[in-house]
């Protein structure tokens, strides 16, 4: 009976064993993660962990809004300023080279219209001159033919028609003298004139002689 009594030894059952192998297995793998954190925050130096200057923090916000400050400025200044004034130097330039086109033009047509000025000068004076030689040559064949047919006449003895004559050369005479330029034919032709006429009458074979050498002066005051 008293060996029928003793102790038997407790079995522990197989799904506590099992239980408490994996609650042991379990325990070092829970712990593990401690471990490198630990060893992370061990590995971390002192100068990353320095917090950073309150005026650094305070400036950082002022120095981002200085910056945008002067790019909008800049823009402004850009869009409001140097872009029209570029524009209006442009359109400056534009109007100078426009305006120089211009000028060059207005100097072209004045020099032409200055040739053609001059070309009409010329041609006006040489109309002009080629004007007093005809009015040159016809007063100087009026005042001939008057000296011709007063000879006449008083060859035949018209005296109407002789003083008619003389008295056309005289004023033909008038207009021939602005002409002649010479003063002294001038003179000599008039005063040759007036002795023909005083003495017309009264000495006709002298006014004759006086009417051949009139003819012969104005023979010689004929242009080629």
């Amino acid at each position: 009976m008293e060996n029928e009594k003793e102790t038997i030894p407790d079995v522990t059952p197989a799904n506590e064993e099992e239980g408490t192998s994996q609650s042991s297995e379990a325990a070092p793998e829970e712990s593990l993660p401690h471990s490198e954190t630990a060893t992370l925050e061990q590995h971390v130096s002192p100068s990353e962990r320095k917090p950073t200057p309150a005026w650094l923090r305070k400036s950082l916000p002022w120095a981002a809004v200085i910056l945008v400050s002067l790019l909008i400025g800049f823009g402004l200044a850009y869009f409001l300023l140097y872009l029209p004034a570029e524009q209006a130097r442009f359109e400056a330039d534009r109007q100078v080279s426009l305006q120089a086109g211009q000028i060059e033009e207005l100097e072209a047509n004045l020099n032409e219209t200055r040739q053609q000025l001059q070309q009409t000068q010329t041609e006006l004076e040489q109309t002009s001159q080629e004007l007093k030689a005809v009015q040159y040559r016809a007063a100087l064949t009026a005042l001939q033919n008057n000296v011709s047919y007063a000879r006449l006449a008083l060859v035949t003895k018209d005296l109407l028609t002789a003083r008619q004559e003389l008295s056309s050369a005289s004023s033909n005479l008038r207009k021939l003298i602005p002409m002649l330029g010479d003063k002294e034919i001038e003179t000599a032709l008039t005063e040759r004139l007036a002795f023909i006429r005083t003495n017309m009458v009264s000495d006709p074979e002298k006014s004759l002689e006086e009417l051949r050498i009139l003819a012969e002066n104005l023979s010689r005051l004929e242009k080629p």
